[in-house]
This record gives C-alpha cells, sequence and structure tokens, in this order.
C-alpha cells in the first residue's frame, strides 16, 4: 500500500514537471517568434544609404558645367582639360563605359580622390556607388594613368637651346645653353607597412615618400622618381636617379663652357663657373621660382604637410 502511494506521488511530481516545462518551452517559443517577427517588420522597411536624386554621373556632369573654380578645386584641372583627358583614354580604349559608370565619372573619381585626399566612404556616398566599386575603379583608373606616364612624361630636348635662354640672350647664354631644367624634391605623407614602418620617417617626424622631381623652363615635368623613403637623403636619391632610373642629362660636349656637373639645387654642390657668378644667382632665383610654381597648388591641399 505505501509502496502504491509513493509511486502515486512519483507520477503526479512528474506530471506537475512536465506542465512547467512545456510552458517554459512554450514562453521560449513566444519569445523567439516575437523577435524573429520583430527583425522581420525591421527588414521590410530598411533606409536606403544611396538616396541621392542625382546618380554619380549626372553629378559628374553639373559639376563639369558648373563654375571653373569649383571644378579646379575638386580635381585640380580645368573642365576642357578633363575633357581631353577623358575623350583620350576613352578612344584609344583605356577605359570603357559600363552600366552604371561611364568615362568620366570612372576618371572624375580618380582625380577627386588624388587631388583632395578624400576618403572611399565619403567619394562612394557623393557619386551614389559602394565602397567596393569606388575602390574597384579607382585602381583601373590609376593602372591605366600610370601606363602613360612616358608618354606626358618626356625629357626635354638635348639639342636645342632651352627657349627660356634663347630669350634672354646676354643674362643667361652662353653660360646656360645646356641648361635643361631644374630639379626639386618634397615629401608626401604615406602609410607605410608596420615591419619596416621607422625607415619612411623623415626629419620632420611623420611617414613620408622623399619624391624628386624635374621640370623644364616652360613649366612642364621632364622627370620623376617616386617610393624612396622619407629618410632618404636628396644627394642619395640624385645618385641613384642618374645610375639607375635614366635621369636626363646632356650629353657630352653638349654643355658649353658650363661644368657637367653643375646642379642648381641646395646641397648639391653649387660651385659654378668661374665666370658669370651673377648669372649663377640669378639661375638660383629662377629655380626658386619655378619650384615654388610646381609646389604652390599642391601645398594648399588640406592633407599636405610641408617639409
Amino acid at each position: 500500500m505505501n509502496w502504491f502511494r509513493s509511486a502515486t506521488r512519483r507520477d503526479e511530481d512528474a506530471e506537475s514537471t512536465s506542465d512547467a516545462q512545456r510552458e517554459d518551452d512554450d514562453m521560449c517559443a513566444r519569445a523567439v517568434v516575437a523577435i524573429i517577427n520583430s527583425r522581420r517588420k525591421i527588414r521590410r522597411n530598411p533606409q536606403p544609404m544611396h538616396d541621392s536624386m542625382l546618380t554619380g554621373s549626372m553629378r559628374v556632369e553639373e559639376i563639369l558645367n558648373g563654375h571653373e573654380d569649383v571644378i579646379q578645386s575638386m580635381i585640380s584641372m580645368k573642365s576642357s582639360t578633363f575633357r581631353l583627358l577623358s575623350n583620350l583614354l576613352g578612344g584609344r580604349g583605356l577605359l570603357r563605359p559600363t552600366n552604371h559608370m561611364n568615362v568620366n565619372e570612372q576618371l572624375f573619381i580618380f582625380l577627386a580622390i588624388c587631388s583632395q585626399g578624400a576618403t572611399n566612404r565619403h567619394v562612394s556616398y557623393l557619386f551614389q556607388h559602394s565602397p567596393e566599386t569606388t575602390s574597384r575603379w579607382f585602381f583601373r583608373v590609376l593602372k591605366v594613368i600610370c601606363a602613360l606616364k612616358d608618354e606626358f612624361i618626356r625629357p626635354a630636348d638635348y639639342t636645342t637651346v632651352q627657349t627660356f635662354i634663347i630669350e634672354h640672350e646676354g643674362k643667361f647664354r652662353p653660360w646656360f645653353d645646356g641648361c635643361i631644367g631644374a630639379i626639386d624634391g618634397t615629401h608626401v605623407p604615406c602609410v607605410p607597412r608596420r615591419e619596416n614602418a621607422d625607415g619612411w620617417i623623415n626629419r620632420k617626424g611623420f611617414h613620408s615618400q622623399n619624391i624628386l622631381v624635374a621640370c623644364s623652363f616652360d613649366m612642364k615635368f621632364t622627370y620623376m622618381l617616386a617610393g624612396y623613403e622619407g629618410s632618404c637623403h636628396d644627394a642619395r636619391m640624385l645618385d641613384e636617379a642618374i645610375a639607375y632610373h635614366g635621369f636626363p642629362i646632356p650629353p657630352p660636349g653638349r654643355s658649353d663652357d658650363v661644368n657637367e656637373d653643375y646642379v642648381l639645387d641646395e646641397g648639391i654642390d653649387d660651385t659654378g663657373p668661374s665666370t658669370g657668378t651673377d648669372q649663377h644667382g640669378s639661375m638660383n632665383q629662377l629655380r626658386e621660382r619655378m619650384a615654388d610654381a610646381m609646389w604652390e597648388r599642391y601645398q594648399s591641399y588640406p592633407w599636405y604637410r610641408a617639409t
């Protein structure tokens, strides 16, 4: 009899435990269903990120047809120059339009990032594209532009005296008949790899590339050497540019009475010829004027740090 009563109590306890377990399971199931339904409601009404009335191509055309100062502030060139470059790249088939981005927009995105130092996210929102699309087209255009470097950056003509020198007969001639231009350098901020980041710190204390540039008297770039660490000395860059990277030097006999090793730049031997000391000073001033003209706009960019 006692055994029967104990078994009955165990059955009742098991039933009560099972009922409580079922109630807990039902509550958990209701909570899961409520969470799923709430998430479904949120997904049914997503907030679009690209909500502008203008597509990227429409925005580019709006800017190109606007004020020239706005265009130059965004891409550092005139609208006429931009269209010539765009027609060149499109005409040669180097850039091709797609269903969602024409050649003008591809080039404009690239120039906007280079000129303004704009972030991928900012440009993506401005032209209504995903960050992946913006990044992909930036590197495509970069590859195309780099392929044209030999066509647009050419050494000066060694066979003739520069027009600027001829126009200043008696002041620069004949002492500088063999001069083909001026050289200068600058430090451009960069983000190097962590394993060798210390080598890219320049004397100002930030990471940069040391870049050597030469230009002719008509303000056109004729040579450029980039990719050296910020800690690299200017003299080493010049030596390696001459030895390994095709730095333009007039052939023997082209320099007339001027020492062939005579280079106008700070930190390099500037002991010019024994005659023409005044001309030497004038050419130093000319080099400074050319350098200032080259970097004046570049240094006005918000991401540039003067060195």
